[in-house]
């Protein structure tokens, strides 16, 4: 009767109740549409996530199938999903508990190998070096091969980190076969296709030069270009990882002697990012023609993919220009390394090169032009540049300084001088030319205005205390030159109109160590003519400031008060 009654009421119910819409039915990634899944299914589904990259959602399906069945079976993908996570530490203390209550076999194998893997790569990205990461590698390798060899399949995820692991040992046997078979298991996997290639790579380098090995040289170069070839093709959504595959391939390529084809892989793969590539080492490994070539290809590349007012290439038109300056390209090295610095500012030894570039066009103004505005920029940066080539440079600020000496153009040899001095600053003839150019500039504002402002007559001071200075420096670092003690003395002397004794006794020192000099038998005839030429000034002037300070003592003695 009951169920009758309720039979009777049930569509009265209904037809009082808000009407009802078709939903689809949403999958629950633990329960899923048709209940809840087998512990298999839900292992399974875990693994899938693993291979996507969330291990997050797969540790929460093999937490499910966990509590379905507490065991081995399913606590391994539960730590799994652990290490994925770089819960290292926490896995490892959980897989001893496991062994010490006696659980064995491929499963903690494969648990202690994934683990050491995964801690030896976080000791490389820490900066740790030595035993302690090769033995990590040594014991992920140990467990991994024990483990993928018993149960292939069901841990067929082992074999890539199995692969690192003994590539890592330098072991490229056992390395070669795991990642074969990684990529075997999962063909659209770029981590594997790269790590097969890395592989391949390092045996081919290892057997390239044994004769008796040509033809196991040449299968692993082939299988390492097919593998990053693919790699950078799998890659293609990732631009910077697609790069890092096509670098490996122009590494190939140069080791085989291959540079126009490394060009093809290089340029394009500069352009995706620039930061990728050791452009030093390639500039050695190619000739500058294939090297201008690889960049040129590069800022093609990094054109199509970025605004026209993108900076990002400016390190690719910095190693243009230098590319270009290598090969003699002078005007079209100094186009690019002037774009190189426009867009990148902090790229300001450019302008060492630009005018570097101008020099050897025989642009002398456009050179010094460069070089002042590199050292307005930065006198360190400046320095350094010039430091680098020091003989050569100096040579060169020789040759600009002959040109500019003499010819109404102090203060541009003075500016060269300075530089010479930046680049050796215990070299006294530098010293000593610097003083020379700012008197002769201070000199020649003189007698150009005899009616001096009191601001023109201020500047034409600073150019001989600066003068002064120079030449005193000259003097501190050859202080028996008597050609220095000369000069030096005669800036006292003439233009300072101070320490006056203390410039008579420089002259006669001067003198002194001329005539000594000149004792000498193996005195050159270039630096006999100098120490002459020392004697006499030193003498001569020696003279004119006795004249100088008898003439100031008897004005003085007539002085009333003087006590005469």
């Amino acid at each position: 009767m009951k169920t009758f009654l309720l039979s009777l009421l049930l569509p009265v119910v209904l037809c009082c109740a808000a009407p009802v819409r078709a939903v689809a039915p949403v999958a629950d990634p633990v329960v899923g549409l048709h209940g809840v899944q087998s512990v298999d299914q839900l292992l399974v589904d875990g693994r899938a996530r693993l291979d996507e990259g969330k291990p997050a959602e797969a540790q929460a399906l093999f937490e499910a199938a966990e509590k379905q069945d507490p065991t081995l079976k399913t606590r391994q993908w539960v730590l799994r999903a652990w290490i994925a996570q770089a819960r290292v530490n926490d896995a490892l203390n959980q897989i001893d508990a496991l062994a010490k209550g006696g659980a064995k076999g491929p499963a903690m194998d494969y648990l202690y190998g994934m683990a050491f893997a995964q801690k030896a790569k976080a000791y490389i990205g820490e900066g740790v070096s030595g035993g302690i990461v090769a033995m990590a590698f040594t014991d992920a390798v140990d467990f991994l091969k024990s483990a993928t060899k018993a149960e292939p399949e069901l841990y067929r995820d082992a074999f890539l980190p199995l692969a690192e692991s003994a590539w890592y040992g330098q072991d490229l046997e056992t390395a070669r076969a795991a990642a074969e078979r990684a990529l075997a298991a999962r063909p659209q996997d770029a981590d594997a296709a790269m790590m097969l290639g890395r592989i391949a790579f390092s045996q081919y380098k290892g057997l390239r030069d044994d004769k008796e090995r040509a033809k196991e040289a040449e299968t692993a170069w082939t299988a390492a270009r097919d593998a990053f070839t693919k790699a950078a093709e799998r890659w293609a959504a990732a631009p910077a990882k697609s790069a890092g595959a096509s670098i490996q391939l122009g590494w190939l390529y140069v080791w085989k002697g291959q540079g126009d084809e490394a060009v093809k892989s290089f340029g394009p793969a500069a352009g995706l990012d620039p930061a990728a590539v050791d452009f030093a080492q390639l500039r050695e490994s190619l000739t500058g023609e294939q090297f201008v070539a690889a960049i040129e290809e590069a800022l093609k590349t990094h054109a199509r993919m970025n605004a026209a007012d993108a900076t990002g290439d400016a390190s690719l038109q910095w190693w243009l220009g230098y590319g270009r300056y290598g090969i003699k390209r002078y005007e079209e090295a100094e186009a690019a390394f002037t774009q190189a610095v426009t867009k990148a500012p902090a790229y300001m030894n450019s302008w060492y090169y630009i005018a570097l570039s101008r020099y050897f066009r025989q642009d002398y103004d456009g050179t010094i032009a460069a070089l002042r505005t590199h050292y307005g920029l930065s006198v360190d940066d400046a320095l350094a540049s010039l430091r680098a080539n020091p003989e050569e440079n100096l040579r060169t600020l020789d040759y600009l300084i002959a040109l500019k000496a003499g010819r109404a153009a102090n203060l541009d040899a003075a500016f060269l001088s300075e530089l010479q001095v930046g680049i050796v600053p215990d070299g006294h003839r530098y010293w000593n030319n610097l003083g020379l150019f700012l008197r002769d500039e201070a000199e020649a504002r003189e007698q150009r205005q005899r009616d001096m402002s009191p601001e023109e007559r201020k500047q034409v001071m600073d150019l001989y205390e600066r003068s002064y200075a120079a030449y005193l420096k000259s003097l501190e670092l050859a202080p028996d030159d008597p050609n220095y003690l000369n000069d030096t003395a005669l800036m006292l002397h003439y233009h300072l109109d101070r320490d006056l004794d203390r410039a008579r006794a420089w002259y006669v020192k001067g003198a002194e160590r001329a005539k000594e000099e000149l004792e000498r038998k193996d005195l050159s005839s270039e630096m006999r003519a100098l120490r002459e030429l020392a004697l006499t000034d030193n003498t001569n002037n020696l003279a004119k400031l006795d004249k100088l300070l008898e003439k100031r003592k008897k004005e003085k003695e007539k002085q009333p008060g003087s006590g005469v």
